[in-house]
């Protein structure tokens, strides 16, 4: 599995020029975590000081064991949605797509 990390206090440097929308400065992870494109990406996970693993999923885990991909609910449809499913089914072809209300 391809895992993918970012410094999220570079995000708002390169993120409007790639994705054509605001990304203003944030404060912490769980911020970051809120702005993803569908809540299943939305998720991190930590290994701290004392090895103990900690999760952070502000829309919860349900949609990433139940394969199902969504629009997050905060923010606009992104303008590249139709490209991220695309992707997304490419990788996991059992994918179950949940459209904008």
């Amino acid at each position: 599995m391809k895992v993918r990390t970012y410094k999220q206090s570079c995000v708002p440097l390169w993120f409007p020029q790639k994705f054509g929308e605001p990304y203003p400065p944030i404060q912490g992870t769980d911020e970051a975590l809120a702005r993803f494109v569908a809540p299943c990406f939305a998720v991190a996970v930590r290994l701290e000081a004392d090895d103990a693993i900690s999760i952070a999923a502000p829309f919860g885990l349900d949609d990433v064991f139940a394969l199902t991909i969504r629009p997050n609910p905060n923010r606009p449809l992104a303008r590249d949605w139709p490209r991220v499913i695309e992707r997304a089914r490419a990788r996991w072809p059992e994918l179950t797509v949940v459209d904008a209300d």
